[in-house]
């Protein structure tokens, strides 16, 4: 299935299967861990078409930041499944509302208290609560500290470092213009296979890792996939710039 010019159009299809397994059909009667399992599927879902739309269109410089929030989505659902219960995902619900509350607190300052209470309106209690605190009672877990905790520290260093990178404006030339000692061009994006196997192994890699950790709670192992499609690219090659990235989770 993956053989052939492009890696990311043999391996598509069956990730997108293994969505269809458990989310083809409407799921009633979810409790609070699958239901927030639920949420992490369809967004890991959606970015299989967003990615698949870039990649043919050979937009590879965009394609980092879809990838980075594929990773960001592996590490949080890690994080949040990793201990029994459902306190992880309660408290991943209530910041939503700490979000919630700093956008308003945010706006107001910057529009002014009419306008804020004009376009948000009465605020429900579960965000009010929040407006007004310090940002530092509202702040998000950090990053790196969610990556501790699912023992993907080193993994995070490299990785979201290199996809942060090529997100955020710098000045290397090469990602938009084709060098040459006259003049630069501008870069006409196309199709490349040497420029997209990376990004589409690692995109495989952490939405299938996202999939699979949330299929687990309607009781679905699909492990099977990265050891028929993704592990065996390890094997046959050893750890580079491509493949370093297949870490599980801890």
């Amino acid at each position: 299935m993956t053989d052939g010019v492009y890696y990311w159009d043999g391996v598509l299809p069956e990730l997108v299967r293994l969505f269809t397994m458990v989310w083809g059909e409407p799921t009633v009667g979810m409790d609070r861990r699958q239901a927030t399992s639920t949420v992490f599927a369809m967004r890991a879902l959606r970015r299989v078409q967003a990615i698949d739309l870039l990649f043919k269109a050979g937009l590879y410089l965009e394609s980092h930041m879809v990838v980075r929030a594929a990773y960001e989505d592996w590490l949080q659902i890690s994080y949040m499944l990793r201990l029994s219960g459902d306190s992880r995902c309660e408290a991943f619900e209530e910041s939503i509302h700490k979000l919630d509350a700093r956008v308003y607190d945010a706006f107001r300052s910057l529009s002014g208290p009419a306008p804020a209470d004009r376009y948000f309106g009465e605020l429900p209690p579960s965000v009010r609560q929040y407006v007004g605190k310090p940002r530092s009672r509202t702040q998000a877990a950090p990053i790196a500290s969610i990556a501790d905790d699912c023992r993907l520290r080193t993994l995070h260093d490299f990785v979201y470092t290199y996809l942060s990178g090529a997100s955020h404006p710098d000045a290397r030339w090469h990602n938009i213009f084709d060098l040459s000692e006259s003049i630069p061009m501008a870069s006409i994006p196309g199709r490349d296979p040497a420029q997209e196997i990376r990004l589409a192994i690692w995109f495989c890699w952490f939405t299938a890792r996202t999939e699979i950790l949330a299929s687990k709670e309607f009781g679905i192992d699909h492990e099977a996939f990265v050891e028929e499609y993704l592990l065996p690219l390890l094997t046959e090659t050893g750890p580079n710039l491509e493949t370093c990235v297949l870490v599980r989770e801890g």
